[in-house]
């Protein structure tokens, strides 16, 4: 609740299911919004990035979490890097919002992280579309900058005391 309070934050989200329920259902009973996040996990899984519930095991496994957290009272949930077909289904099969991120159209709603967007991220990710390349203005403005400090023509008299 502190960190609720001292950051402004509305809610918190946190990452995976049935090894986090107890987690969010203390959340939750003290007050606490909580937005799950299902699929892939980017701040705790490790190795190798790749789309979740190809296979009907983990399918099955994420579909049965997104249930499990909209009963423990979350209030929506994220869906990453999840099989098209299977946001579908989750979408279809519970009542709070999902929002996808290279999950699926089928969604209620869409997000994508803001680095990304604007091509600040070199990383190359299927799902992520850059709507413009920002690193390319930044590179361009650093290289003026630096040129006009060799030629001593940065700071002139209108930039400083």
């Amino acid at each position: 609740k502190k960190i609720i309070l001292q950051t402004g934050a509305d809610a918190v989200k946190l990452e995976g299911g049935s090894k986090i329920i107890n987690i969010i259902k203390h959340l939750i009973k003290n007050n606490i919004p909580v937005q799950g996040h299902l699929g892939l996990l980017p701040q705790s899984q490790k190795g190798k990035f790749r789309y979740k519930g190809k296979k009907l095991a983990e399918g099955n496994k994420i579909l049965k979490d997104a249930k499990l957290l909209e009963t423990a009272g979350v209030f929506s949930i994220v869906l990453e890097c999840v099989e098209n077909s299977l946001a579908k289904k989750i979408t279809k099969s519970i009542k709070i919002p999902t929002i996808g991120i290279g999950a699926s159209v089928c969604c209620d709603g869409q997000v994508l992280v803001t680095d990304d967007l604007i091509g600040l991220n070199p990383i190359k990710v299927r799902f992520v579309k850059k709507y413009i390349d920002i690193r390319k203005y930044i590179n361009n403005a650093i290289k003026k900058f630096k040129k006009e400090v060799k030629e001593k023509k940065f700071p002139n008299k209108k930039y400083i005391y």
